[in-house]
């Protein structure tokens, strides 16, 4: 209900054609709920480099 979660994902940075765009989707195992959404080169341009990555 009123909870809130982050999750990162790291990878090599790299870019893709303007014209292209990056559709990751996530599925709930033995669940109903799924999520999906798209990545544009620009996203990927504007996204900050994790040299150290500190988890609380």
């Amino acid at each position: 209900g009123k909870k809130s979660e982050r999750t990162v994902f790291t990878m090599a940075k790299f870019t893709i054609p303007d014209d292209k765009c990056i559709v990751v989707e996530l599925n709930e195992k033995n669940g109903g709920r799924h999520q999906s959404f798209v990545i544009e080169n620009e996203d990927l341009v504007r996204a900050d480099t994790i040299n150290e990555l500190q988890v609380r």
